[in-house]
């Protein structure tokens, strides 16, 4: 009796494997260095056994050539990467709006190095960022992403990704709207901070002898944070449908993909 496992599987698992890796690699929950690079390696393969059977459709051969299998390789790689990316802009925006209330509150001067995203951030900006993150696993959106993850091998199968002007267009869109949510997001306080600039300039025009550029940073910031305060219980119904909307945006990739 043969109890050798059947091999000729190999070449079709390893190109689901790739998918899976490469969204991992760019999604926003283990984009962070801190989880080791075997961590990563594990739950890929785990994704890709168990999604295997959905991936895996009947006749679907690997390419005769090295070349050509390596192609299909790369196809692959690229694909998890753009859905991976286009998660990662969304919290992108969470973060871009924080900088925005930081530019304004007075805190972008303290500038520091984030080592999760291995760039320059503010204080604002990670606490967004990390409350996004938060979110993202107290309303179960982790699953939301395995689900995308798993329905793009039944709308866009193994070795079909083709490029075309409408995906550069989805993603300038996905980019644009990036921009808007974070411009929604910190609106309501930079309107404050705003406000306060205009009492501040009043002040210092009304009573020239008091040194407003000093008195104006303590008060800004204490306002600047009072707005964040009042905004945070409304966060959580923003970022559900940060959330909805970024699975959405999974689907209609993978679809201009197809």
């Amino acid at each position: 009796m043969n109890v050798l496992p059947d091999l000729s599987i190999l070449p079709v698992f390893m190109l689901v494997f790739t998918r899976c890796s490469a969204f991992l690699v760019a999604s926003p929950l283990f984009a962070i260095p801190g989880i080791p690079p075997v961590v990563k390696s594990g739950f890929a393969f785990i994704l890709a056994v168990i999604i295997y059977p959905l991936a895996a459709r009947p006749g679907l051969t690997a390419a005769d050539s090295l070349w050509g299998y390596g192609l299909m390789v790369l196809s692959e790689a690229a694909v998890g990467l753009a859905m991976g990316i286009v998660c990662t802009m969304v919290f992108n925006a969470l973060r871009m709006a924080g900088q925005m209330i930081d530019l304004q509150i007075g805190y972008a001067m303290s500038q520091m190095m984030d080592p999760v995203s291995g760039s320059m951030n503010t204080l604002l900006g990670r606490f967004l960022y990390f409350l996004s993150l938060a979110a993202l696993l107290c309303m179960d959106g982790h699953h939301g992403l395995i689900w995308g993850l798993a329905k793009s091998y039944q709308v866009l199968p193994l070795n079909s990704a083709e490029m075309s002007g409408d995906v550069a267009v989805f993603v300038i869109r996905v980019f644009a709207d990036t921009i808007t949510m974070a411009l929604k997001v910190a609106i309501p306080v930079i309107s404050v901070l705003l406000m306060t600039d205009i009492a501040l300039g009043v002040m210092g025009r009304t009573a020239p002898q008091m040194n407003i550029f000093m008195l104006g940073f303590p008060f800004k910031i204490m306002l600047g944070l009072v707005s964040l305060a009042v905004l945070l219980p409304l966060m959580g119904s923003i970022l559900a449908a940060v959330f909805d909307r970024m699975q959405k945006d999974l689907i209609l990739l993978v679809k201009g993909l197809s």
